[in-house]
């Protein structure tokens, strides 16, 4: 154990004095001491020229929010938030929050108001207006619930108080105090979500510095106030992410179960393991080195000598039971389409637009309130997704910008 002397213990209670006398009054010295602060501290001052004084001012006036355990605490119900978001809800309810009449009603009266400027950011990006009204439909109700917590203590907290979400939320702070500094202002003087996204649009700082536009060409990118910056720096995003003009986005499918397989086979010759397997995951979504185990589990006595090369010819094998979703292997967690429509189809399902076979997509399968939803979703899809990447929140982007699309051409119709 290392000895402690009295040379030692003066020394630390005069820096501790020194600092007392140096900083500012009303600053948070124990969040300053964290090393992760020092650690970001220092990064900004040798990576981009920052004060030290300067930002150790702007950070120890910060108001973090405090990770508890205590039940019923509102630090409590923010990390829940946090951890089982909106989009973790049974479709049905989630949908039923983002898309009903009054949504539907004020996203048409935000295109009339705007309608120039949609149409003009749809030349410019080739998102059609549709696209981004319902984006901004289910970020912002168009601007009216942006957030009302500073920004810089938002992302503070994520970014010192929550070790999982520290890389994430040390960048995005990173990129907003250089935000602050090219726009010459108070730090303290942004307001955001729970979660420090900005605006309208509700553009983290990373993606405003990169993607948002001054749009109505006044000097500024406001996408709090000015609808036309929110509306550009939006189809700019899309475009962004490899938009693509005039694709169809997603459509409903509808699924045949498969016959049910025999639950024997009698081993003749030809036949393989890997023959016998392979045909059952054409039904049984599992990967065929899967099925080969669980067979061989089933029938440890049906091969020569155990080796599973060799069957023996007249055994009648025992095999697994088809899974209860075989399509299962086409739904993936990430939604980058990786299959093909013809991949798609081949698996039971039917549609009804026309989609080349060929073309790249994505099976989706949600819990409607009539019981289980499947589609089959494009490229574009994925690109709404770079907005927030999950499944409920970009299908519901969808089907609210399908109904405000829908409700506006009657509206136009109408004598």
């Amino acid at each position: 154990m290392k000895k402690i002397t009295l040379t030692t213990i003066a020394l630390l209670l005069y820096s501790q004095l020194a600092l007392s006398l140096t900083s500012p009054e009303g600053l948070d010295h124990e969040l300053l001491q964290r090393d992760n602060v020092q650690s970001f501290i220092n990064r900004m001052v040798n990576n981009h020229g920052f004060s030290r004084d300067d930002l150790t001012e702007t950070l120890g006036q910060l108001t973090l929010r405090e990770k508890k355990t205590g039940s019923g605490t509102s630090s409590t119900k923010r990390k829940k938030k946090m951890n089982n978001p909106a989009e973790s809800r049974p479709w049905a309810e989630y949908r039923g929050k983002h898309v009903k009449p009054g949504i539907i009603r004020n996203g048409v009266k935000f295109w009339n108001n705007n309608r120039g400027t949609l149409e003009r950011a749809e030349k410019e990006y080739g998102v059609p207006p549709h696209i981004i009204v319902g984006i901004l439909g289910v970020e912002t109700r168009y601007g009216g619930y942006m957030g009302k917590n500073p920004v810089i203590n938002a992302l503070a907290t994520f970014a010192f108080n929550y070790p999982r979400r520290e890389r994430f939320f040390t960048s995005e702070l990173e990129e907003f105090l250089l935000m602050a500094r090219e726009e010459k202002r108070d730090p303290y003087s942004y307001l955001g979500s729970y979660a420090g996204a900005m605006g309208m649009s509700q553009f983290m700082p990373s993606n405003y510095r990169k993607l948002a536009v001054d749009f109505n060409q006044d000097g500024a990118r406001d996408i709090w106030h000015t609808p036309d910056d929110a509306i550009g720096s939006i189809a700019n995003y899309l475009n962004h992410h490899g938009w693509k003009s005039g694709e169809p986005i997603a459509t409903p499918a509808t699924y045949t179960q498969p016959a049910k397989t025999a639950t024997k086979h009698l081993v003749r010759s030809g036949d393989s393991l890997w023959k016998i397997a392979n045909n059952l995951r054409t039904t049984g979504g599992a990967s065929t080195d899967s099925i080969m185990k669980q067979i061989t589990d089933l029938n440890p006595d049906a091969f020569v000598e155990q080796n599973p090369d060799r069957l023996i010819k007249g055994v009648t094998l025992t095999l697994p039971a088809p899974a209860d979703r075989p399509y299962k292997n086409l739904i993936l967690k990430k939604l980058r389409p990786k299959y093909s429509v013809g991949d798609i189809l081949n698996a039971g399902f039917q549609i009804e637009e026309e989609y080349p076979a060929d073309a790249k997509a994505l099976l989706l399968e949600l819990k409607g309130a009539k019981g289980r939803e499947f589609w089959v979703a494009r490229h574009n899809f994925y690109v709404i997704s770079r907005y927030n990447p999950r499944t409920m929140y970009t299908m519901a982007v969808f089907q609210l910008s399908d109904e405000i699309r829908k409700a506006y051409n009657r509206a136009q119709n109408q004598p």
